[in-house]
């Protein structure tokens, strides 16, 4: 599965470069349909039904937590001395940011104001409703090897399905993480 991963993973880079968006849902691939591809209300609400951890205490107030991380990239040995200088020792970029948000927002749109906000260098392609984080703060996905990338938790769950359609909620912690083996090593066992 992973072999498969890293394949389409590659692919979806190739055909980034060519053109603005990511492939068309026809070009999905059994498992990952969700992060290429924009889902119906039902499909998302039937995702979210069976996975989403569901906070006991939400504040009164439209405010979220952003985390972005690389710990296991540090911890990988496979990044250049240069590489490892622009990097924080720690694999922190940045820790617990508490920002506010207006109803409707997604996490994608709350990362793209949190990089902005603290000038951190993020890439990106395809189109708001189903982005692909290419690199953050100089880290690129295939950096740490073929199955290396970045990936996005809220409140502790890996959503199966794009940043750009997980609307945010009163303090929802979202974090954004680099992965070094198609997130087994961060968590996540979707693909596993």
């Amino acid at each position: 599965m992973k072999k498969i991963f890293a394949i389409i993973l590659a692919m979806t880079v190739l055909f980034a470069g060519c053109q603005n968006d990511l492939p068309a849902s026809g070009d999905s691939f059994s498992g990952f349909e969700g992060y290429n591809k924009e889902l119906s209300e039902q499909e998302l609400e039937n995702i979210m039904k069976a996975g989403k951890v569901e906070l006991e205490n939400r504040p009164d107030e439209n405010i979220c937590y952003v985390s972005i991380t690389c710990k296991t990239a540090i911890a990988s040995g496979e990044l250049s001395e240069s590489m490892r200088s622009v990097l924080p020792e720690d694999g922190i970029v940045l820790e617990n940011y508490k920002i506010e948000y207006e109803d409707g927002e997604t996490v994608f749109d709350i990362i793209a104001k949190v990089v902005k906000e603290n000038k951190i260098h993020m890439e990106h392609t395809g189109t708001a409703k189903v982005p692909y984080i290419e690199g953050v703060a100089n880290l690129y996905e295939f950096d740490c090897g073929p199955l290396s990338g970045w990936m996005y938790q809220v409140n502790g769950w890996f959503p199966s399905f794009s940043m750009g359609q997980y609307k945010i909620e009163r303090g929802d912690t979202i974090e954004l993480i680099y992965t070094c083996d198609l997130g087994e090593d961060v968590g996540d066992n979707y693909g596993h």
